[in-house]
């Protein structure tokens, strides 16, 4: 039976009917000039019969092309009718569970944008000259290959050549849709599959709804194409009907009423923080471990939403530094297992698009252009765990700049302008780039990462690898013991998820008490600074903003209370100590974390500069080495500390070498 007249023969009523319900929508396509009319399955579906349901799931194509027609000729222009708000019961699938028993067939799925080409124009149908009889005809493409007639429709010849004379084209956008976080089991890899928009779903005005990292909701068509690299291989794509961005994110993911219960129980405990921090990698141990753990609680969380101009960030950023082999990679791993959505990265196999965003050649638009996200993108929302930070490229670390700060990325090449967003936290690893932390200097020394990257974390810890009797003997007890019996955390990972998921919903508000204690604190701290040092600045007074509200949140607390307050400054001041004194001084001093000099050593350089421009009066062919020294001695510099300058100076390029150990000031 023809599939068209089983259309028409059983809706004859029924689009008329459809037709008349559909005042509103029409109204406004016809107001706001649009190409189609997007109707509400909830509100057709009381006209719709066993078979019209059978012909809309599995003759999709045909139902709709009836509908068109119908309302077309009604409203005496052309127009497309789009479907949208089916009900999961409605054949709703995981992109992994796409199948090729699926092919011709009307199906649901959601995801998150990772790959999005520009627009471009598809040949839907191409007219050829029959150069024997002079017969024109056109044929229709499909699957996005031109195959070249092989008979004339007209003479019903086949020799002669068949020439292209015009064609009809519509504008085409594909986008690679990858499963969403919460979608995917233990174990599992997120599985993805190309989506195809046409003519005016891939209009401008659509352009913001379509942008990587953004979560949609697909209804389409399951399709088939040839793979371009083998041939008897068939690659499966879904051919949008309609697509809606989806506001859905892990805090909107359903808790039973057993799993709140069970939450707001484990809230009234005493400690919960450290029972969540316990709950955390539970294979590492020692005192370092129970505080970057705690902060690491509080980083699933976050803090609350800006209620004012200043700082929108609310995400917490913690950087682990320290020797190898003590169990970064392994927390980092746990982490990302744990958060409700996450990315894993290590950064000497990362790429600037492994991280944040990238414009690439489109492998199967050819001479086209897609802009792909990487994982700040795609786990905006969420966490990215960034191992071997230090081994990122130069060109890979200035894309985080924006990314941390601004929670965005900016992207502008070829024809592909867009921002995104990266409202992520990140915690980061790091190893010294001398192989062991060294105390005696300064974090920027032992880094191989900016101090414009270092002081954008919130948070940062070091773990040494010391040797300590009492301690290590708690941990080889620790690890044997795991051998006889499987060492289990307080709270499983599946309740671990949804209590985070639960509490990062909460928003505490600020008591009186709790702001008059930062706004002491900071005050006092700025107060205690020696000459020419600054202990803290504002973006550390935001950083305790953060972390007190999400002390609150973990505690399911409606406000922010002074204890929440004292373990900001706790873990705050315990960064800065591990990171922030200066070893000349042994006092809190900011300027290390912020610009990688301290106070002591820009006076030093001052010093030394003074000293190279004052002798270049004597030396115009360049200061000798010696000269710098007997002069330096004037100042009770020492000459190890001299050199180091000297080596500083010519770093930062405020003097140059002349010859063999000479040296002139620019």
């Amino acid at each position: 039976m023809d599939n068209t007249k089983e259309v028409e023969i059983l809706d004859v009523g029924f689009l008329g009917q459809i037709f008349d319900a559909s005042k509103e929508e029409i109204e406004k396509f016809i107001r706001e000039e649009e190409k189609s009319i997007i109707l509400d399955y909830e509100k057709i579906k009381s006209y719709l019969n066993n078979k019209q349901l059978d012909l809309l799931l599995n003759k999709t194509e045909k139902f709709l092309e009836q509908m068109s027609i119908y309302f077309s000729e009604r409203l005496d222009r052309k127009v497309k009718i789009r479907i949208k708000n089916l009900p999961e019961s409605l054949r709703y699938l995981r992109i992994r569970d796409i199948r090729s028993e699926h092919k011709d067939k009307l199906i649901q799925a959601e995801g998150i944008i990772k790959v999005s080409s520009e627009v471009r124009p598809f040949i839907i149908k191409t007219k050829y000259l029959h150069e024997d009889c002079g017969g024109e005809f056109w044929v229709e493409n499909k699957n996005f290959v031109i195959e070249k007639p092989k008979k004339c429709p007209v003479c019903g010849g086949t020799k002669g050549k068949f020439i292209e004379i015009d064609h009809e084209t519509i504008d085409v956008q594909r986008l690679l849709i990858e499963e969403p976080a919460d979608q995917i089991e233990k174990g599992e890899q997120p599985a993805q599959i190309t989506v195809i928009l046409k003519e005016d779903l891939c209009e401008p005005r659509m352009e913001r709804k379509t942008l990587p990292g953004i979560r949609v909701k697909i209804y389409g068509i399951v399709k088939e194409l040839k793979n371009s690299n083998l041939k008897a291989i068939l690659d499966l794509y879904i051919d949008a009907i309609y697509i809606e961005p989806v506001d859905k994110d892990v805090e909107d993911i359903s808790i039973s009423p057993e799993d709140e219960r069970k939450i707001i129980e484990l809230a009234k405990s005493t400690d919960v923080l450290s029972l969540i921090a316990n709950s955390v990698a539970p294979g590492l141990y020692g005192k370092h471990y129970e505080i970057i753990k705690k902060a690491i609680a509080l980083q699933l969380v976050s803090g609350g939403k800006r209620r004012r101009s200043v700082d929108e960030r609310k995400n917490i950023h913690i950087l682990i530094l320290g020797d190898p082999g003590i169990g970064k990679s392994k927390l980092l791993r746990y982490v990302s297992e744990i958060a409700p959505k996450s990315k894993y990265v290590v950064g000497i196999t990362s790429s600037s698009v492994g991280l944040t965003a990238s414009v690439r050649r489109d492998e199967i638009f050819k001479g086209g252009w897609v802009l792909e996200a990487g994982a700040l993108v795609l786990a905006s929302g969420g966490l990215v765990c960034i191992d071997e930070l230090d081994k990122l490229s130069a060109e890979e670390l200035q894309s985080l700049h924006e990314a941390m700060e601004q929670q965005t990325i900016t992207i502008d090449k070829a024809n592909i302008h867009a921002t995104l967003r990266t409202e992520t936290s990140i915690l980061a690893a790091a190893n010294p780039k001398f192989g062991r932390w060294d105390k005696m200097k300064s974090v920027v020394d032992q880094i191989d990462l900016p101090p414009t990257i270092i002081n954008r974390f919130d948070l940062i810890f070091v773990l040494i690898d010391e040797p300590n009797p009492q301690q290590d003997e708690a941990i080889v007890n620790e690890l044997l013991k795991g051998l006889k019996e499987e060492r289990k955390p307080p709270l499983d990972k599946d309740l671990l998820r949804k209590y985070i998921i639960y509490a990062k919903k909460i928003e505490p508000q600020w008591t009186n008490t709790a702001l008059d204690i930062v706004k002491d604190f900071y005050i006092k701290l700025r107060s205690s600074s020696g000459e020419d040092t600054i202990p803290i600045t504002t973006r550390q007074l935001m950083s305790i903003i953060r972390i007190a509200e999400a002390s609150a949140k973990i505690r399911l607390s409606p406000v922010v209370t002074e204890d929440d307050v004292n373990l900001a400054k706790e873990l705050l001041l315990y960064s800065l100590k591990e990171v922030g004194i200066n070893p000349e001084t042994n006092r809190l001093d900011i300027d290390i974390i912020m610009s990688g000099i301290s106070s002591t050593q820009r006076q030093k350089l001052s010093k030394v500069l003074d000293i190279i421009k004052d002798l270049q009066k004597d030396f115009p062919d360049g200061v000798p080495l010696n000269e710098i020294l007997n002069e330096s001695r004037k100042y009770n510099l020492e000459e190890e500390k001299v050199k180091e300058t000297i080596e500083k100076l010519l770093k930062e390029g405020y003097i140059y070498e002349s010859g063999d150990k000479k040296y002139k000031a620019v």
